[in-house]
């Protein structure tokens, strides 16, 4: 019996070890553009309203948030220099209504 567990065990390792570093980085990459998508989303809705200072105004806090809430959720590193351009684009609405 406790050869047997053994063999599981050992079986278990070789198979986590066996695992496909490149298989992880799309799934990592996969997640990062669901945030993304959903920062980006508001982000445009932003962009599009920069002319009517009274809408962008609470779409630019709803973006805030979305962006403050994404950091901690992604990854890659390409994926945070996404976010800190989206945030840029916000940055800009932002002053240009204040």
């Amino acid at each position: 019996m406790i050869a047997r567990a053994a063999l599981v065990l050992s079986l278990a390792v070789a198979l986590t070890a066996c695992e496909d570093p490149r298989k992880k980085q799309i799934e990592q990459v996969g997640a990062d553009q669901a945030v993304l998508q959903k920062v980006s989303g508001v982000v445009s809705e932003v962009l599009r309203n920069a002319t009517e200072c009274e809408t962008a105004k609470p779409l630019t806090v709803e973006a805030y948030a979305r962006i403050e809430d994404a950091g901690p959720q992604l990854r890659a590193p390409a994926s945070r220099q996404t976010l800190d351009a989206l945030k840029s684009q916000v940055d800009r609405v932002a002053r240009a209504c204040p």
